[in-house]
């Protein structure tokens, strides 16, 4: 009984002891549907999107931008300026996934997301986990690229990062990304913090969450 205990504990320190060692983990979730197709949830097709909510892709509401919408985004994402480059590009995504974010909002009910999650969230078709978050923020991006709208990005899979070393402030979170084109960086794209409706951060993957504290980098740089 006692060597069944001994060898049970020393299992259980090496397990351990490759978790920490492990440390963080940061990946894409295979291709761009995988994660569509984990939580069920529904591909958008052309300028129609499925939105979710409720955590977890629980709810998923038909949501489809008009030609009037099309032209506005067209109106976003154009050049600001002449010969603008992916850095541009970048700020003009998070300013025009804000306005989408918005215009779906107010009509599926989502704008009163609040930020974070909370246990009241669970089921409410009004508020959004970060899966919710990172897989209508993809549903958005795919929108912009089906209509021509990205030039120096592509749309990445949703980001996986987590750090089981630091316990719960290192919980896995989620979050969309782009690719840039020409130098292969990924951005996480990632909103789950700030009220619906704002401009969701893009930051490099290798800077955004590094804690529950650091989820909003706005809040710390």
């Amino acid at each position: 009984m006692i060597d069944r205990q001994a060898r049970l504990a020393h299992w259980l320190t090496a397990t351990l002891l490759m978790m920490l060692a492990s440390g963080c983990s940061y990946e894409g979730l295979g291709s761009v549907d995988q994660i569509y197709s984990m939580y069920g949830a529904r591909l958008p097709e052309k300028s129609r999107i499925f939105v979710c909510s409720a955590y977890t892709c629980r709810t998923q509401t038909a949501f489809k931008f008009t030609s009037e919408d099309i032209a506005k985004l067209r109106s976003l994402m154009a050049d600001s300026k002449r010969g603008a480059g992916p850095a541009d590009e970048r700020l003009r995504i998070a300013s025009t996934l804000a306005w989408m974010e918005k215009r779906v909002g107010d009509v599926v009910g989502t704008s009163a997301d609040r930020p974070g999650d909370d246990f009241a969230g669970a089921g409410d078709p009004t508020q959004m986990d970060c899966v919710d978050v990172a897989t209508n923020l993809t549903s958005y991006l795919r929108v912009l690229d089906n209509n021509g709208l990205i030039k120096h990005h592509t749309i990445g899979s949703v980001y996986v990062k987590e750090d089981i070393r630091k316990g719960l402030s290192g919980w896995t979170h989620y979050a969309a990304t782009i690719v840039e084109s020409e130098t292969k960086q990924k951005y996480a794209v990632d909103g789950w913090l700030l009220p619906s409706g704002q401009e969701p951060e893009i930051v490099e993957v290798e800077r955004w969450y590094i804690d529950d504290r650091q989820i909003a980098v706005k809040g710390w740089l």
